[in-house]
């Protein structure tokens, strides 16, 4: 008996359909999953700068991240990448936006930042403003394309916790309470930023005072620093009179005497301030640089 003979139709193939990409607004998810999300984009970031849930939402009250506003790109139940937009009157703040790696080369990085860019322009605000790290080409040019332009360049630095004598004698420094240094920073007149905003400082919280008065009248200022447990940082000078280095030098010194064993860590420091010159003789010393760019709207 001969064998049949085979038919020629053609194999019939499955096809699944990927997921269709969706922007949804970040309010949709949890804190714990825009937490998992957030440090997952940041594993080969160039610094990773990594955030447990309780952090997350400390940044989001700090920063005043609208949720609402802010967007993740979700594919089925997948999260590919998300951005967070800081709201105030008058400017929004991009910031932790960042892909998944197994969302990368789709331009998620670019529909997200315009779902921001529409948002902002629909809050009526009359600019946005983010920081970048130096040197992370891609995100600079994101941005770039998006219209940013380059504003200028801070440094975020560090001191690590050293035990120091109180050189310039003399000099009366008296610590003031939470009152009065919420007193002092409506005095300020430094360079700021939205991560030192006085109103990010006064969201942060811990907030402590140091008022200098130099002997012979050689100069007058104040520092206001955030103090907590591990860590100072959120550093802001203000110089009334006399060499605006000596005064910022006295104020640290008696800073690190009273507080010897914390780390610290100020962000957004710019590199032609006095206080950076005098940050530099109290062993402070660079960790990364960043660019401030910003978007105008109006």
């Amino acid at each position: 008996m001969l064998n049949p003979t085979p038919t020629n139709r053609p194999q019939t193939i499955s096809v699944i359909a990927k997921p269709q990409l969706e922007l949804v607004p970040a309010n949709e998810f949890s804190f714990a999953q825009l937490t998992e999300a957030y440090n997952r984009t940041r594993v080969d970031y160039i610094v990773p700068m990594p955030m447990n849930e309780r952090k997350m939402r400390d940044y989001v009250h700090n920063y005043d991240i609208d949720l609402s506003q802010s967007v993740v790109a979700v594919a089925g139940d997948e999260i590919l990448g998300l951005a967070m937009l800081g709201v105030r009157p008058e400017a929004t703040w991009v910031t932790r936006l960042g892909v998944l790696p197994n969302g990368r080369k789709r331009g998620l990085g670019g529909k997200m930042m315009n779902v921001l860019i529409e948002n902002s322009v629909a809050l009526g605000v009359k600019e946005m403003q983010l920081d970048v790290i130096k040197n992370n080409a891609p995100a600079e040019q994101l941005f770039l394309k998006c219209g940013f332009r380059r504003k200028g360049e801070v440094l975020v630095v560090r001191r690590p916790p050293k035990t120091v004598d109180i050189v310039t004698r003399g000099t009366y420094i008296e610590a003031v309470g939470y009152r009065e240094t919420l007193a002092l920073l409506k005095e300020r007149t430094d360079h700021v930023s939205w991560l030192t905003d006085t109103r990010s400082m006064e969201h942060a919280g811990n907030l402590s005072g140091l008022v200098a008065d130099l002997p012979r009248g050689a100069g007058k200022g104040w520092l206001v620093y955030q103090n907590t447990v591990f860590q100072l940082g959120r550093l802001v000078f203000h110089i009334e009179s006399g060499s605006p280095v000596d005064v910022a030098q006295a104020l640290l010194e008696n800073l690190h005497w009273r507080h010897p064993v914390q780390d610290t860590i100020v962000e957004n420091v710019l590199p032609a301030a006095p206080a950076w010159q005098a940050m530099k003789q109290m062993g402070y010393i660079v960790s990364f640089p960043r660019l401030e760019m910003v978007k105008p709207l109006a």
